[in-house]
């Protein structure tokens, strides 16, 4: 692929060894300079055992936006598979959830500890974070609140049913302007199952922010394992490309991607869709 036009744009996703214990037993990071240098950086992992996932760091803040998804690995993404505790605000105000659900985390908002308290599946985390690269630092606790002055951070997914086929047969959407407190990230996360185009003829889509695609197995015993054989146009060329490994697709605001097509699947399999801004937009081009 290396002498075509839009090579450098389609990247395999490598996936290491986690650190184990409560946090990823095996997972992914990808950062801006693997992403043809747009703000973003991003890790996808597996998770299976309870506890602390960062003992005794406590709380810690970042200079850029994020937020931080918890999904089930499951075939309802409605399902998560676990019990957690997340403490927000430099107060370290403690809020739990068992259901599918996203965190805003706003720049320079304290957030941890991060607590998996009971686990009956294998779940997801996916964290998305709005610089190339990744950066942090400690915060101590200071003050307490009547703990629902963060409640708005909190939403819960909730998946639809998807048109099916080769589209997706269950499907979550996010926009920061309403549901992640103005964070400038939007995302689609769906469960694939079956051969068959995306959006049949709808043709090439465009967006006026830059984004990223990412698709990613759903084998929780190897995430390495796509599942499937994937293929996508880029550009107005309609440079074709083909793979069957975890991939990311890095796209600048503009860039025609689409149709994509699933070509054999053997296992179910995941596609998430990044925008870099607060609300989705598309453009669709015959």
């Amino acid at each position: 692929m290396a002498d075509k036009k839009y090579a450098k744009h389609v990247v395999p996703m490598k996936y290491i060894k986690g650190r184990g214990g409560a946090n990823a037993k095996q997972m992914t990071f990808m950062s801006g300079e693997q992403l043809g240098g747009l703000e973003l950086n991003y890790v996808i992992g597996v998770y299976d055992e309870t506890g602390d996932w960062a003992p005794d760091m406590g709380a810690h803040i970042h200079p850029f936006d994020e937020c931080l998804v918890f999904f089930g690995y499951g075939e309802d993404l409605n399902y998560l598979g676990a019990d957690m505790s997340l403490a927000v605000g430099k107060e370290y105000e403690v809020h739990k959830f068992s259901v599918p659900t996203v965190v805003a985390a706003p720049a320079n908002l304290p957030h941890c500890p991060l607590v998996t308290e009971k686990v009956y599946d294998k779940f997801g985390h996916f964290h998305l974070a709005c610089s190339g690269k990744y950066a942090g630092s400690g915060v101590k606790k200071e003050g307490e609140t009547n703990g629902k002055k963060y409640d708005y951070l909190y939403k819960t997914m909730k998946a639809k049913k998807g048109t099916g086929n080769g589209d997706a047969k269950q499907i979550i959407s996010i926009e920061g302007a309403k549901d992640l407190a103005g964070v400038p990230l939007n995302f689609k996360l769906g469960i694939h199952d079956k051969p068959g185009e995306f959006y049949p003829g709808k043709g090439s889509c465009i967006h006026s922010y830059d984004s990223v695609l990412g698709f990613f197995g759903r084998k929780t015993d190897d995430i390495s394992y796509l599942g499937a054989e994937i293929s996508i146009e880029l550009g107005k060329e309609h440079e074709k490309y083909t793979f069957d490994v975890p991939t990311a697709i890095w796209l600048p605001k503009g860039m025609p991607h689409f149709p994509v097509t699933c070509n054999k699947v053997e296992h179910t399999y995941t596609f998430a869709q990044v925008g870099l801004s607060g609300k989705y937009d598309s453009k669709w081009e015959k």
